[in-house]
């Protein structure tokens, strides 16, 4: 059996309004920064965060969530870089949760933005994409 992908599908919450409102909050978060305002930018960098979150499917986060607190355990507790290494145990561990929380959201927004991408070139241009050869259940090279 012989499969083409056409359509990649990793979004979870299918409101057009989410990457609307992930767009905005990076945007006020760029803007707010540059013009020294930490707190806003935040909460900017907070709305769009939580807006990738909820755009993805569940699995996938927690897939980019785990990678991302084995590096974190990696950056932070295992082999820490000289100017980690003074800081205290619970700053480390504080380190590890947040890196891997913003690792997960960057990590969803890349593929949902490969998605985006694979879906325009394979749909829209129909161009060739992905093909799976499948054989069929207990089918062996010999038989």
């Amino acid at each position: 059996m012989n499969y083409r992908v056409r359509r990649i599908d990793p979004y979870w919450m299918k409101n057009p309004i989410l990457p609307v409102i992930a767009i905005v909050g990076v945007i006020a978060g760029i803007a707010l920064i540059s013009r020294g305002m930490a707190a806003g930018a935040i909460v900017g960098g907070v709305i769009a965060g939580f807006a990738i979150i909820l755009s993805t499917q569940p699995a996938i986060s927690a897939l980019m969530g785990v990678l991302g607190l084995l590096g974190g355990i990696t950056t932070f507790l295992v082999f820490p870089r000289s100017d980690v290494a003074d800081m205290s145990l619970p700053m480390r561990l504080l380190s590890t949760v947040l890196f891997a929380l913003f690792y997960t959201v960057l990590m969803d927004g890349v593929v949902l933005f490969v998605a985006v991408l694979y879906n325009l070139f394979a749909g829209a241009l129909g161009l060739d994409g992905l093909s799976f050869e499948l054989d069929a259940d207990g089918a062996e090279a010999g038989e």
